[in-house]
């Protein structure tokens, strides 16, 4: 009767710490696809012999924690049975299903999954939208020499109009006509015009009246 019970909690202790001493991988640790593929991620266990309890977690990020994975129709999972690992697969990826994936098997956490899923996108499609960008970058770099250029002309343009509304002019014509070379002939005809030497000047006197 001892030797049974001595049995059986060796067997127990056994037990526990091979339970805790546990160690869980998966495979495998990243996956890049497009979107309409089926992935699929094992998760394999330290001491395969051992019965264990699976449960599947996901996050955002690695940095973020981990929230259990809700089942949808296209998430299948498999138990974790004495022949075969535990496995999750997922049908037809879309965007949302980017992630971290995380295995626990009694209470002990795998190292995670990471799924990162992108769109499928046809070059032709590329091509076209780069270069729709570079037209709108060389619009808008034309758009912006435009404000640069126009200010600056127009400034100019009013600097010169004010320069010219102050500026003197070159010849000056008040006096034309005058100069002692062009006065001859009205000197001859004061001279024809005065009265001769045997003029005599009348002179009314202010008491002649």
């Amino acid at each position: 009767m001892h030797y049974l019970l001595l049995t059986s909690s060796v067997m127990a202790l056994i037990y526990i710490t091979a339970e805790g001493h546990i160690q869980v991988f998966q495979k495998p640790r990243f996956f890049g696809v497009k979107t309409g593929r089926t992935v699929m991620i094992y998760c394999v266990a330290s001491n395969p012999s051992l019965p264990t309890r699976v449960e599947w977690l996901k996050a955002r990020a690695y940095k973020d924690h981990p929230y259990p994975l809700k089942t949808n129709q296209r998430t299948i999972k498999m138990e974790k049975t004495s022949i075969r690992n535990a496995s999750i697969t997922i049908k037809k990826v879309d965007i949302e299903d980017s992630g971290v994936y995380f295995c626990k098997l009694n209470n002990t956490m795998g190292p995670g999954t990471e799924l990162q899923v992108s769109r499928h996108s046809d070059p032709q499609s590329i091509l076209k939208r780069s270069r729709i960008k570079d037209i709108f970058i060389f619009l808008q770099g034309f758009l912006l020499i435009l404000c640069v250029i126009v200010p600056l002309v127009l400034l100019y343009k009013q600097e010169k109009k004010e320069d010219a509304v102050y500026e003197e002019p070159e010849v000056d014509h008040t006096y034309e006509g005058l100069e002692i070379d062009h006065c001859g002939d009205i000197y001859e005809d004061i001279s024809t015009l005065a009265p001769g030497p045997d003029a005599v000047w009348e002179v009314e006197s202010p008491d002649q009246e």
